[in-house]
């Protein structure tokens, strides 16, 4: 057998253009700082803080004396050698004296540093007095960033660790070894040189697809050999460009200024034509050494003739024998028994006129006519062998019990010639059935009953499954039960390089298969293929190196689908996660999907400015203030955390602090895994800060921060937004200092020693300037922390500015993939001719798509998933109204946004998504009542204040929540038991609602309707939802599996 072949199509160099602004991506890290002290009741622990202010979620406590020591010890010991190489320590010095002396110095700082005297004294105190309440006005510690500890942040450490590892690790063996050969060229010349690379016919043993050495060893191991070899080895885009003069030094990536990037242009060896003026070119053939292909170039083709007369085993191993290998072989189903079941939401319809569709899918949908709304609902959907059943309740109480099952409603019979399976929606992964309409009989002699097919007319069958990677199991299984067949070619493209990579397929058994394209080894094959391309060290290896790693995703137009589920809902093996796919690409969908190749993005941290300069996103912060009343001066104590450019406000009673190193949970081990379990209890500790807001403000709407200038506070103010706008990538504006706020000591004891309380107090407050005027007065616990929250608040609201625009700069570019530009470039120079447009090229490669969809929503490395001001209705009817939405894992939260208050409140009812649908396009459209919704409409484009342009219909900005209503006080516990599961275990699975009721298949469910600005919002959006839900199914194995199996089934 053959090994199947692997050609590497690559563009020219120019490649490195269009990545200009992905170069040196920064540590993948999300500081955050608490500034001033805290009140000593926030580290008591739960018993006794419960008992004295009834507080709810608890997440720190002080441990006993012995136990924070030992902790603390185990925690410096696992640090000490990255803290001794920051300091500037070299690797060969690094001894046992120099750990002992390393460890001894860490914890000297530790214990010098504020908060470790701040403990270590409220220890004591504890210890001596232990019966003895402290006092509600007692603050203790200082300011202090999460996680740091003698200046090593442990939780970033920990993700260094991998990227210190792939330095050391360049001289390792590749992990997928191959041998390279020049051969010469058989038949005709190519004008376009093509590698060519022999897939493994076993797995590459890879540790994790998520470790960065085990990508970048494949890469750096012959790079000494592939450096040596730049000049003699063609590749594929020896033949595309000119010589380059910029390829002399080897100091970073080509660019050419003189040409646009060029596209990739594919030739197949038999169909080039001949180039007489490279009559004895070289091209480079690589195999796989545990399979050898032996080359014989000097063997002619075979005739044509002889190529159609083959049969048998003559047709194996070629690309005929591939195209006649049927997906895989069903396992054995006896008749009756269940394939797959789950409860689904289905769209039905009928035609008396057609009786079959060539394709059905959204786009179709939206121009058909005379099709005959049947319903839709949520149903039990059964495969049993050969046909589909549609289960629902029945309509007259109590008949389920008499007759023993549900109500058989309608069926699919799958090996009907007229039935054919469509991919209705890929944003949504939604399928279709066309099919013949069925009714069914009973016959007394054989005691069973019948189902007969109609002549005439067709049934349309629209699937929506709560998960997606259900809907790909549901789509792979019956595409190859109705006997699908694998392309001969499956193509991998690499946007970044511009590059694509095609592997034949083998003609080998489904067990084989599902080894040979199993997301590891198709990630280290295409890490070892495209070292031949000239760019892969400048783009991909670079970032390989600083701990960044290659994921594999399906895209359709500007929409990503990450492969990243590497087991079903169930916890059984999906074999054919990567190759299910390629179902896809068989249903005749308007769009084509394609399989790529990205770099796992992750939230950056940084945007560009103007000037090209690097803008690097400021720590969050949060801590403890008293907002001034403007009329009585009266002080409010409030708690206020940043997010995602937003400013939330809590209650002080609902703060939920962070934890000082030196307080630790006692149910966290201070091992290896401490750092993630860190990790992991801050993001449950924000998603818990955000449940508990009582309002939000956008940080764009502040246009100043400083400090109070008045001891009595000013409610206007004669600054201009204009003159902020201008000044936006300026520096900051300096803080007023003076010598006096060093002396203050803080609190009500500095209060007291003070001569001017009045001044005392205004140079402990500082303000919030507003966009509508209004003017936001807060006083802190002293005048160093005053000046703390203006200097970083001012950072934030400069950055968070400016990201913004970038966004929406990068949104519209983004979108030039699908349609052109609202508004066409003019340019200002008047001698300079103004060209047309370029035409709209579906398969561009749009590289910054992975920012868009990145792993931080499917890694849960922030407590907010998504969040952005969209419109939403509850219900079928009312108005639109602009909402704050943030998506947090299970949770999503709207505040209400009122024009004359830049505060928006938060709304008293969230939206719990564990049973929850989402919908979006045409499909979610049709839920709109008669009336609401014309696809006939015309598009007006738009222009919004950020500079985002648009001219989308409103089907494509649409999207539809079909969700569940759950009782307050059952969505408080359910909560709370999530927070406590996280904190305790991360790892562990969640068992909150494992005992939970089933709900009924006809349960009361609601709307909530959502439009965006754009498409690309939209998708966004869609994807971040059905990621969250996802995430929230598995974690809730039981009760899914419980829902699937309730009801029984009828027996025909």
């Amino acid at each position: 057998m053959a090994p199947p072949i692997v050609r590497i199509v690559s563009s020219s160099s120019n490649a490195t253009t269009s990545a200009s602004n992905l170069d040196d991506q920064l540590q993948h890290v999300h500081k955050r700082f608490f500034i001033g002290p805290m009140p000593q009741n926030a580290l008591l622990p739960p018993e006794e803080l419960k008992q004295q202010t009834k507080r709810k979620h608890v997440f720190t406590r002080i441990g006993s004396s012995d136990s924070t020591e030992e902790e603390l010890s185990q925690i410096i010991k696992i640090h000490a050698r990255s803290f001794f190489l920051r300091q500037g320590g070299r690797e060969e010095d690094w001894s046992e004296n120099e750990e002992q002396s390393t460890r001894e110095e860490m914890y000297r700082r530790w214990k010098e540093s504020e908060w470790g005297v701040a403990l270590r004294r409220l220890r004591g105190q504890s210890e001596a007095s232990s019966n003895k309440n402290p006092p509600a006005d007692h603050w203790i510690g200082g300011s202090f960033e999460i996680g740091n500890i003698a200046g090593i942040n442990i939780m970033d450490e920990a993700e260094s660790l991998s990227k210190v590892s792939t330095r050391t690790s360049q001289l390792s063996a590749p992990s997928v070894p191959l041998e390279s050969v020049i051969e010469p060229a058989s038949g005709s010349v190519a004008t376009e040189q093509q590698t060519f690379v022999t897939a493994p016919s076993e797995p590459v043993q890879s540790p994790d697809v998520h470790n960065p050495a085990s990508q970048i060893r494949a890469v750096s191991s012959a790079e000494g050999e592939h450096r040596d070899s730049d000049a003699t080895s063609p590749s594929s885009s020896t033949a595309l460009l000119r010589p380059s003069l910029t390829r002399k030094h080897d100091s970073g990536p080509s660019h050419t200024q003189s040409e646009p990037p060029r596209r990739p242009i594919i030739k197949l060896p038999s169909f080039s034509r001949g180039s007489g003026d490279h009559p004895h070119k070289m091209k480079k053939s690589v195999h796989y050494n545990l399979s050898p292909v032996e080359s014989n170039a000097s063997s002619p083709p075979a005739s044509p003739s002889a190529v159609l007369e083959r049969t048998g085993t003559d047709v194996s191993g070629t690309s005929a024998g591939a195209m006649s290998i049927a997906a895989m072989g069903d396992p054995q189903i006896n008749w009756g028994d269940t394939v797959m079941r789950d409860r689904m939401c289905v769209r039905i319809y009928s035609n008396e006129m057609v009786d079959i569709y060539p394709r059905f899918d959204e786009s179709v949908h939206r121009v058909t006519r005379d099709l005959k709304y049947e319903g839709w609902g949520e149903f039990l959907v059964v495969w049993r062998k050969d046909r589909i059943e549609l289960y629902e309740n029945y309509t007259i109480p109590g008949k389920e019990w008499v007759t023993g099952h549900k109500h058989l409603s309608f069926i699919i019979p799958l090996k009907a010639t007229k039935t054919r399976l469509f991919l209705y929606s890929f944003v949504d992964m939604s399928f279709c059935f066309t099919c013949s309409p069925t009714s069914r009989r009973f016959n007394p002699v054989k005691a069973k009953w019948t189902i007969h097919s109609a002549k005439e007319g067709s049934n349309i069958f629209i699937f929506k499954v709560k998960t997606r990677s259900r809907a790909f199991d549901w789509i792979w299984q019956l595409w190859k039960h109705r006997g699908g067949i694998l392309p001969p070619v499956v193509e991998i493209r690499n946007p970044r390089l511009d590059s694509k990579l095609k592997i034949d397929m083998p003609n080998v058994d489904g067990a084989q298969t599902y080894r040979i394209f199993s997301r590891e080894n198709l990630i280290a094959l295409c890490v070892q293929s495209l070292r031949a391309v000239p760019d892969w060290k400048y783009l991909i290896e670079r970032q390989l190196a600083e701990g960044d790693v290659l994921q594999l995703c399906w895209r359709q137009g500007s929409y990503l689908d990450w492969i990243w589920l590497n087991e079903d809902v169930e916890g059984r093996p999906r074999d054919w996660v990567v190759i299910c796919g390629l179902a896809l690409k068989q249903t005749m969908t308007s769009i084509p999907v394609h399989l790529e190749l990205r770099v796992a993005q992750h939230h950056s941290e940084f945007i560009h400015r103007k000037d090209g300069a690097r803008l690097i996103e400021p720590p969050s912060i949060e801590g403890y203030v008293d907002r001034i009343k403007p009329n009585s001066h009266a002080k409010h104590p409030l708690y206020l955390v940043t997010h995602e450019g937003n400013l939330f406000v809590l209650r002080s009673t609902d703060a939920h602090p962070p934890t000082p190193l030196g307080a630790f949970l006692s149910s966290i081990k201070a091992d290896a895994d401490y750092a993630h379990t860190l990790r992991m209890t801050e993001v449950a500790r924000g998603v818990q800060q955000l449940l508990d807001a009582n309002s939000v403000m956008d940080l764009r709407s502040i246009l100043v921060v400083r400090r109070a200038m008045h001891p009595t506070m000013q409610t206007t103010y004669n600054i201009k937004e204009e003159d902020i706008d201008n000044q936006v990538d300026d520096e900051t504006a300096e803080v007023m200092v003076n010598q006096s706020d060093q002396e203050d000591i803080g609190g009500e004891e500095g209060l007291n020693k003070s001569e001017d309380k009045h001044d005392l107090r205004m140079r402990r407050s500082f303000e919030l300037l507003l966009k509508n005027g209004h003017v936001l007065r807060f006083e802190t616990y002293s005048c160093s922390v005053t000046i703390e929250w203006v200097e970083r608040l001012q950072a934030l609201v400069k950055y968070w500015r400016n990201k913004h625009r970038n966004d929406a700069k990068e949104e519209m570019e983004l979108a030039q993939g699908y349609r052109p530009p609202v508004t066409p470039h003019i340019y200002a120079e008047a001698d300079r001719t103004n060209y047309a447009e370029p035409p709209v090229d579906p398969s561009s490669t749009l590289p910054a798509l992975g920012s868009l969809f990145n792993w931080c929503v499917l890694e849960g490395c922030k407590p907010i998933v998504k969040s952005g001001k969209i419109f939403m209705r509850q219900g079928l009817h009312g108005q639109y109204r602009l909402v704050d939405l943030v998506l947090v894992p299970e949770r999503l939260i709207h505040f209400r946004i009122s024009p004359k208050s830049v505060m928006h409140n938060a709304s008293r009812k969230t939206i719990n998504l564990v049973d929850a649908y989402v919908c979006s396009g045409y499909f979610g459209a049709l839920v709109l009542p008669v009336g609401q919704f014309n696809p006939t409409q015309n598009n007006v484009p738009r222009r919004y204040r950020d500079g985002l342009e648009t001219d989308d219909p409103e089907e494509d900005r649409l999207f539809v929540i079909w969700y569940r209503q759950v009782a307050a006080v059952a969505e408080e516990t359910d909560s709370n038991s999530a927070t406590r599961a996280t904190v305790t275990s991360v790892d562990a699975p969640s068992t909150h609602a494992e005992g939970s009721d089933i709900p009924p298949l006809s349960a009361k469910r609601k709307f909530a309707i959502f439009r965006t600005r754009s498409k690309l919002e939209r998708d966004a959006w869609c994807w971040a939802l059905d990621s969250t839900i996802e995430q929230a199914v598995r974690v809730r194995k039981e009760r899914e599996r419980k829902i699937r199996e309730s009801g029984n089934l009828m027996q025909l």
